[in-house]
């Protein structure tokens, strides 16, 4: 009677094994949280599109010419006007070997204007969240500021480093509904840094409210120096926890001032002067990078000289198309405080590059000198991906090209229909624009796809954009449980994430097997006796 109840005891033992060891690999899959890295290219490594790192988009604002002016009376106070402007975006490498790296490992992104200020940055959405995560951000951030190219590459100050700065405000945030407003109220922000020439790690931690969050990098220099530049590397997105979506009170209360002004530094030219006088260690080509140029639209400016002419100290180049009007006055105005609520136009994710490069570069619409000065675009589908229409390659409808000038007196946009094109804005006044695009869902560029240039009568810029269709999205990886791992795979090495439910299937088989050797050696003992 006693060995029947033992044999029952250990059946038994051996049956709730077999039936806990699937539901105990369901328990382990199921609860674990979202793990690693959440962002795409948190490096911002190669490739870049329009100047920025793969799985990014920019954001910044358009100035509108009257909260955020494009010009300011000579040398009026930067506490009473400051142009704006948008900036301009690009790989932090290569770079001179002999100034601060702007690098941690690899490439960093890189973006920042001369003589104006911005407000600008950019930012990542990510999707397949847990509603309720507890969400870490994190990114490394530099700043460089200079006043004078005497002071941080020439002799008076330090190669390479900030001459008399400004403040260059950095900060991240997390928005924690996934929108990608940069102005929205639902940003959980970081405080603000100003980390000059050297890198700075600043982070900030919010609960996901939905599937979807999305970060952001910000900042805004305070005055119009020469050089306004800001790098960001090594960016971080991690599953901290689960916990309750924070309230609306609780994440206003996240939100940071306006940090205080310090003494304006000298601004040796007006930001949007029509001339440039000439100083020591300028080049033809360093003048048209400094007011967004290309050198053929510089060398257009300025017919007496060529791409071999020797420029001297003192001469004078005319940098616009409106050379002989002065430059435009805004109205004095009170200080302004960075905007907390979304300007009137919401920033496009939008990059603003060069328009017009030379015919050398693949990427390259070379500017033709025509009767008239136009602007002409046109959308391709660039089926080879090498960048330039080829004649197999058709027109795409349904891209907007935005056209708007800097000094928001002029705004125009064009639909493509995919038959029509090119289409030429043969009206546009003398002037420096920005040309944005917005591509429907299913395409991405694989060209520029944002712009910054000067139009001047006599001549005329054609923009060709090359876009792609989408990549099907990844599917998302399931949390059901998968089938027992052969004898291979569990020797093979694992990741610290599988390696719980594979401990668990070979405890539980061990189990199993010295219950059923119990089993046969008290049946063995049963019949010997």
């Amino acid at each position: 009677m006693h060995r029947s109840i033992l044999r029952m005891s250990v059946l038994i033992l051996i049956s709730t094994l077999v039936l806990a060891m699937p539901i105990g690999l369901v328990t382990a899959r199921s609860a674990r949280l979202q793990s690693g890295e959440l962002l795409v290219n948190p490096g911002f490594e190669e490739p870049f599109s329009a100047g920025v790192a793969n799985g990014w988009q920019p954001w910044y604002i358009t100035p509108d010419g009257v909260n955020y002016p494009t010009s300011c009376p000579m040398n009026s106070n930067p506490d009473v006007c400051k142009p704006y402007g948008v900036p301009s975006y690009g790989a932090a490498q290569p770079q001179d070997s002999r100034v601060p790296p702007r690098s941690i490992s690899g490439n960093a992104q890189k973006w920042g204007a001369f003589y104006y200020v911005y407000i600008g940055g950019v930012y990542q959405q990510v999707s397949g969240l847990t509603p309720g995560a507890r969400l870490n951000f994190s990114a490394y951030t530099q700043a460089f500021n200079c006043s004078d190219d005497r002071g941080c590459f020439g002799g008076v100050g330090q190669l390479g480093y900030s001459y008399e700065p400004g403040l260059n405000s950095l900060r991240v945030g997390i928005d924690p509904t996934g929108g990608t407003n940069p102005f929205s109220s639902n940003i959980v922000w970081s405080s603000y840094a100003n980390p000059l020439d050297a890198y700075v790690q600043q982070s900030v931690e919010a609960v996901a409210q939905s599937d979807k969050a999305t970060v952001f990098v910000w900042s805004a220099p305070q005055y119009p120096q020469k050089h306004l530049e800001t790098y960001v590397d090594s960016a971080s997105l991690v599953v901290t926890g689960q916990g309750p979506a924070p309230t609306a009170a609780a994440t206003q209360g996240t939100q940071p001032t306006q940090p205080a002004g310090t003494a304006a530094p000298t601004v040796t030219i007006s930001p949007n002067a029509a001339t440039y006088t000439v100083v020591t260690g300028d080049t033809l080509s360093l003048i048209a990078q400094r007011f967004n140029l290309t050198l053929d639209q510089l060398l257009a400016l300025n017919p007496s000289l060529t791409r071999e002419s020797v420029i001297q100290v003192g001469q004078v180049i005319n940098v616009s198309g409106q050379a002989a009007t002065p430059a435009a006055t805004a109205p004095t105005a009170t200080p302004r405080p960075l905007p907390t609520l979304a300007p009137s136009a919401t920033p496009t994710p939008a990059v603003a590059a060069t328009a017009v490069t030379t015919s050398t570069s693949p990427t390259a619409t070379p500017m033709v000198i025509a009767a008239t000065s136009g602007l002409c675009v046109q959308a391709f589908d660039d089926l080879n991906n090498n960048l330039v229409r080829d004649t197999n390659e058709s027109l795409v409808p349904g891209v907007v090209f935005d056209v708007k000038s800097l000094d928001g007196t002029s705004a125009v946009n064009y639909t493509t229909n995919g038959t029509q094109e090119p289409h030429c804005f043969s009206t546009l006044p003398d002037g420096r624009y920005a040309v944005n695009t917005q591509l429907p869902g299913e395409l991405t560029a694989t060209t520029d796809s944002a712009w910054q240039m000067s139009l001047l009568a006599g001549t005329n810029v054609n923009i060709m954009l090359g876009t792609r269709v989408n990549a099907p999205p990844t599917a998302e990886p399931t949390m059901a449980p998968t089938a027992a791992p052969t004898a291979a795979a569990v020797a093979a090495p694992n990741s610290s994430n599988g390696s719980a439910p594979i401990a668990l299937l070979g405890g539980g088989a061990l189990i199993l097997l010295a219950g059923v050797a119990l089993f046969f050696g008290l049946r063995s003992r049963s019949k010997a006796a």
